[in-house]
């Protein structure tokens, strides 16, 4: 019968012991460099994919500013109709402040408040989009956040896996 001592917690077990005679330094080493150099492919290709992201949000934010600047153009033109019309009416109602008000009066007074208001709306739509897409092209936006957090992790996780 053979006796076998107790496992001792500061003594490397047989397996331990095994595995450490099979692997040498230049296979430990081969390993190491094997796996820093598939961490810094996955790292870039993280950066590429966050960036593609980032690249996007930039051509929407752009894309947004160009409609909004398109809609206040438009909006523009059609206060400037309203105002066009505003005079109209108060020249027409002074020449006519004797006289009563005739149908084509009223429609001439309906037509500018309703460009007053168009106008109004497009213009708020168009601000809108424009202080969208200047946010999205906040350069707090366009940084890769995310890669920016895993390499620290990495860098924190190399730096334990060294102590």
């Amino acid at each position: 019968m053979t006796y076998h001592a107790p496992h001792r917690p500061d003594e490397p077990s047989a397996m331990a012991e095994a595995l450490a005679h099979t692997r040498s330094l230049p296979d430990l080493l081969t390993k190491l460099f094997r796996d820093v150099s598939d961490l810094f492919r996955k790292e870039g290709e993280l950066i590429r994919s966050e960036m593609h992201d980032k690249v996007n949000q930039l051509q929407m934010g752009v894309g947004k500013i160009a409609a909004g600047a398109i809609v206040v153009l438009v909006a523009l033109i059609v206060l400037t109709q309203a105002l066009v019309v505003a005079v109209a009416n108060l020249i027409t109602a002074v020449a006519a402040s004797g006289a009563e008000n005739t149908a084509a009066d009223v429609v001439a007074a309906n037509t500018g408040w309703a460009s007053l208001i168009v106008g109004a709306i497009f213009a708020a739509v168009g601000a809108f989009l424009i202080r969208s897409g200047t946010t999205d092209l906040n350069v707090e936006n366009l940084t890769p956040d995310r890669t920016a957090l895993q390499v620290r992790r990495d860098a924190e996780l190399a730096k334990e896996q060294m102590q």
